[in-house]
């Protein structure tokens, strides 16, 4: 039979166990789906540097990371689980971090506030695909249409705005999103990617070079 110490022992373990199955955090990148100009994919993620983004600056798109085989970093890492049982897009490495609603308008800001639970922090990832936010479910989460330049990355990293725009099957490829935790190689992409080395580099006998706004995507 099993004494006082020992079962004392196994009930801490059972504990310890259930509360680490109750607080599983899984990084994800949030994702579209379609690889379009980038095989990398184009990820939700944080303004600024993979180690230094700034909540203060909200999200955008961005070639996604995982093709390090690290998995999501920290700017592009949200908790898979608050995601499908909660309607939370919470940052893994950032603390209290949650995507929200500027104003429930087209073409908001969708910027990184503490995560207190109000409404514009609710956002629905549906069996289609789409984000929407519980506010405005007419709404999807949209990528842009212009292209930015990075400031680095092989091949060059390149970024677009992400806004809620109307739900609309003509941008089904901007609108539609899955999650990914791991690398599984470069996806066929739908065109060619729209920088073919880095325009914001000093030109050959140095110089300025052409600027980050310099080089823009055409308007779709």
């Amino acid at each position: 039979m099993m004494n006082t110490r020992q079962l004392k022992l196994l009930v801490g373990s059972v504990l310890v166990l259930a509360t680490a199955c109750a607080y599983a955090e899984t990084p994800v990148e949030v994702k579209l789906i379609a690889p379009f100009e980038e095989d990398r994919g184009w990820c939700l993620d944080l303004r600024g540097g993979q180690n230094n983004g700034n909540p203060i600056g909200g999200l955008h798109g961005h070639t996604c990371y995982t093709y390090h085989g690290n998995g999501p970093t920290p700017d592009q890492a949200f908790v898979k689980e608050n995601i499908l049982e909660k309607n939370e897009f919470r940052l893994v490495h950032f603390e209290d971090q949650c995507m929200t609603l500027y104003e429930p308008l087209a073409g908001s800001f969708i910027s990184l506030e503490s995560c207190d639970g109000r409404k514009a922090q609710e956002f629905v990832l549906t069996e289609s695909g789409h984000i929407k936010p519980l506010a405005i479910p007419e709404y999807c989460l949209t990528v842009g249409r212009a292209v930015i330049p990075g400031g680095g990355g092989s091949p060059l990293h390149i970024m677009r705005d992400v806004t809620f725009e109307a739900c609309d099957g003509a941008y089904v490829d901007r609108q539609t999103w899955e999650l990914r935790s791991e690398w599984t190689g470069p996806a066929e992409t739908t065109a060619a990617r729209p920088f073919a080395s880095n325009p914001n580099a000093a030109p050959p006998g140095g110089g300025p070079g052409m600027g980050m706004g310099a080089g823009m995507g055409p308007q779709q």
